[in-house]
């Protein structure tokens, strides 16, 4: 999974690391796929989305893209229109899922040199009442290109608030993975002893440079625990990794 930490934009206050902790480990603990997306939806209600979708990015001239789909919140009336005009051929929201790992509103994607079937599908998404979303797209080693993509009546997201649907985005689309799969993740630790301690310090609200000096290591040293934590739990960015690692039981709230 691809992602990239910067130094302010992921720092989290203690209450939003613990909501999100909660709402990943309902997610996390889900029996099927339809539990699952009740339960993300719900935890995306209080931030203006009312539809979701969880899915594998097909090449475009696939015909039946649909079967690639993992969970369907999306509404009803939008996903059949959507499919009968053909209109995942030229959704540039797909384009630019294939083109980028990082996170993109909506707006985000430029129509200045888009055709006219590209704008279509965003001029008719709003008349459907999906004015504004977020995609999330994944990139996975051996597996195919995969986003959550959810929308509403919002009009922006403040940064704090994109991280966190983010993170949920994700938890959801690995715990619909899992169970589609049949494989669950192993329970042996896969975390070093200071790994784990560093992480602990990351939930607490910690910098990098923070954490080496109360753990009378250099910063460097620090630094590389967090990029080594990240890989082993296959996290988008820190704080991914504590919810992952947390979900694991690898460290505790």
């Amino acid at each position: 999974m691809v992602g990239q930490d910067s130094p302010a934009s992921f720092q989290m206050k203690q209450n939003e690391l613990f909501d999100v902790l909660q709402a990943a480990e309902k997610i996390d603990q889900a029996a099927n796929v339809d539990e699952i997306l009740g339960t993300f939806c719900t935890g995306l209600e209080q931030y203006g989305f009312c539809a979701c979708l969880i899915t594998q990015l097909p090449l475009t001239r696939v015909s039946r893209w649909q079967e690639h789909i993992l969970a369907n919140c999306w509404p009803q009336e939008w996903y059949q229109h959507y499919n009968a005009i053909g209109h995942f051929r030229h959704d540039p929201c797909v384009a630019q899922c294939r083109r980028t790992a990082d996170p993109f509103l909506w707006s985000e994607v430029s129509r200045k040199n888009l055709e006219a079937p590209a704008r279509w599908v965003l001029d008719e998404a709003t008349e459907f009442g999906l004015r504004q979303g977020i995609c999330v797209p994944v990139h996975a080693p051996f597996a195919p290109p995969a986003v959550v993509t959810m929308s509403g009546e919002i009009v922006d997201l403040e940064p704090a608030t994109r991280h966190i649907v983010c993170l949920l985005a994700r938890q959801a689309l690995q715990a619909v993975s899992r169970l589609r799969s049949g494989s669950g993740d192993s329970a042996m630790p896969v975390l070093s002893g200071r790994e784990r301690e560093v992480l602990r310090w990351v939930a607490d609200g910690k910098t990098a440079w923070e954490v080496s000096r109360i753990l009378c290591l250099s910063e460097h040293t620090v630094l590389t625990h967090q990029r080594n934590a990240k890989q082993k739990l296959d996290a988008a960015n820190n704080v991914h990794a504590v919810v992952k690692a947390f979900l694991r039981h690898e460290i505790q709230p």
